[in-house]
């Protein structure tokens, strides 16, 4: 099963030229769920080529402007091509007054049903899942009302021992793979302890946009294969992340490390840097498994 993020916009507050405001697609077995969504999202879909009604789930992890300014248009534009099928959208509390107010002084109404969840969170909770994916919500610390997101794929079936294949029919290897004996006349004929074995650990990317430095986040990440974090500054800025309620590359790189999540990625620059460089050697001083949050990569966990 495919899971893979697409990086649509890593900047920060002030975009730049080929630097959008935060916007991500995490895409697992082809299913599309949108985490973020700064102003001019709608045109990094176009640009990647992405049909915006795929997206089934929409995830806000604040209101600062950076992050949610280009919510309001995609929805319209959804609309507006036609999409009939119900989408859901989770953020913080003010949300749902956000959106229903703008669509109420332009007097739009939509052509499907839209769901607005609305989070309250103080520890990890589950929020959504389907059959592909779970997703879970954390708080995170930056002045306002702040959440991360965890995106979990769903386990996968059990896997049959290659040696007793040969002794099944394909209906007893559906029936085992789903975790079932098979049984003949009230009586076990095939144990399912003795002709599978588990699948491949679930895996799981973890998603810190803007926050301060919180160990208190750890439990709630550790292990991620993948780990999103917000690195702003640079240790050399420290008090200026800590007055805006930031964090460093260093501790993006720190916060990594004490998690052991495999594979970390930094985005949200401050516009006052040119490029990732500067930022990739801090933290790769701490982590080595360091990447930068290009636009239009796309991150295969």
């Amino acid at each position: 099963m495919s899971f893979t993020i697409k990086i649509l916009g890593a900047g920060s507050a002030t975009p730049l030229k080929g630097r959008h405001h935060s916007a991500q697609l995490v895409s697992i077995n082809e299913h599309i769920y949108l985490i973020d969504c700064g102003e001019g999202t709608q045109y990094r879909l176009i640009e990647e080529k992405i049909n915006i009604n795929k997206i089934e789930v929409i995830f806000i992890s604040h209101l600062h402007g950076d992050h949610y300014y280009g919510l309001v248009g995609l929805i319209s534009t959804m609309s507006l091509l036609g999409r009939k099928s119900s989408i859901q959208v989770f953020g913080p509390a003010g949300l749902n007054d956000i959106i229903t107010l703008n669509f109420k002084i332009s007097n739009t109404v939509l052509a499907f049903d839209l769901f607005i969840h609305e989070l309250n969170s103080l520890e990890k909770q589950n929020i959504y899942q389907d059959n592909y994916a779970s997703f879970y919500t954390f708080p995170l610390k930056h002045g306002i009302q702040a959440f991360g997101y965890i995106a979990e794929e769903k386990p996968g079936l059990l896997k049959l021992v290659k040696e007793k294949v040969s002794d099944l029919t394909v209906d007893e290897m559906v029936i085992l793979k789903n975790g079932n004996n098979v049984v003949d006349q009230g009586n076990i004929k095939f144990a399912v302890n003795n002709y599978t074995y588990p699948p491949e650990p679930a895996r799981r990317y973890a998603y810190c946009s803007d926050t301060v430095y919180d160990e208190n986040i750890v439990p709630y990440i550790e292990g991620a294969d993948l780990l999103y974090h917000e690195a702003t500054y640079l240790e050399e800025h420290k008090v200026k992340a800590l007055r805006n309620n930031h964090a460093t590359a260093g501790e993006a790189a720190t916060m990594a490390q004490k998690a052991n999540v495999k594979k970390l990625v930094i985005g949200h620059l401050s516009s006052r840097y040119e490029d990732f460089l500067a930022h990739l050697n801090e933290a790769k001083a701490i982590f080595e498994n360091t990447v930068p949050a290009i636009e239009g990569k796309t991150i295969t966990i």
